[in-house]
This record gives C-alpha cells, sequence and structure tokens, in this order.
C-alpha cells in the first residue's frame, strides 16, 4: 500500500511537471493589451439613419487589469450597410484604456453589428460586438392623421 502512495505522489508531480511546461505560452507584458471589454452603448436603438444617443465605448486592458493608453482601435460595421457612418473609425485609447465612437445607423431597419477591434497590437485577436438595432422612422406612413389618408 505504501508503494501506491509513492507513484500516486511521483506520477502526480510529474502531470503537474507536463502541465507546467507550455513553452508556447506568452503572457502580454504590463502595460500591452490583453483583453477589449465592452464599457457601454450596446443594445442600442434608433431611427434607421439616425444617429445613436450614446457612442459606443470600450476599454482595453493589460494582463494585470490595468488600462492601456494609446491602443489603436477600430471600429467598423459587418456588412455593407448604405448610410452608416463611425466617427472616428479609428481612434487611440484615453488615459483609462477608453475608446469611442459616435453611431450614425444605416438607412434600412435591422439589426446592425459593429466590431470593435485592437490593430497592431502583438496580443491575439482581440475583439468585441456591439448590437445595435435601427427602426423605421415614425411618421413616414401618413397614419397620424384623424381620417388616415394623410390629406387633412
Amino acid at each position: 500500500m505504501f508503494s501506491y502512495s509513492v507513484f500516486s505522489a511521483g506520477a502526480a508531480a510529474f502531470v503537474l511537471t507536463l502541465g507546467c511546461s507550455g513553452g508556447d505560452l506568452t503572457l502580454p507584458a504590463a502595460n500591452e493589451p490583453a483583453a477589449l471589454t465592452i464599457v457601454s452603448g450596446d443594445g442600442q436603438r434608433a431611427d434607421a439613419g439616425a444617429l445613436l444617443e450614446e457612442p459606443l465605448t470600450v476599454q482595453v486592458l493589460d494582463g494585470s487589469s490595468q488600462p492601456v493608453r494609446g491602443t489603436p482601435v477600430q471600429f467598423t460595421f459587418v456588412g455593407d450597410l448604405p448610410g452608416a457612418a463611425l466617427d472616428p473609425a479609428s481612434v487611440l485609447t484615453d488615459e483609462n484604456g477608453r475608446a469611442a465612437a459616435i453611431v450614425r445607423l444605416g438607412d434600412l431597419p435591422g439589426e446592425q453589428v459593429i466590431v470593435a477591434r485592437v490593430t497592431n497590437s502583438q496580443a491575439p485577436d482581440l475583439r468585441a460586438s456591439f448590437s445595435v438595432t435601427a427602426v423605421s422612422p415614425k411618421g413616414n406612413d401618413h397614419a397620424g392623421d384623424s381620417n388616415g389618408n394623410g390629406d387633412r
């Protein structure tokens, strides 16, 4: 029975050594981007073609969860959306590691996805996706008058 315990301890040490010898594992250095998180702006709704009320904001953090200043972040729409615009489309993070873009929704109603991505970084692909909704503008169907035919 004693030899079994020694074998188990030896096997555990061997497995631990193998598991911890990840030579390919490279952790981000301090002040290097390691995470991109959404701060605000996700889930908004507005009329098609209108500006969203709140900018889309992300934060870049290093491996110690500290903000990273001066990191380039690019915002892009997924797909071709006529009338859609981002201002700015590319921006550097501020002293709090934050980057923001003002969004003009595309002209067609429906879900619109915007991706924020850290560019020019040694870190793996750091992305965050925002989902916003463009709705049909109210009052464009002339149904708002009392007789419903728009000729008041």
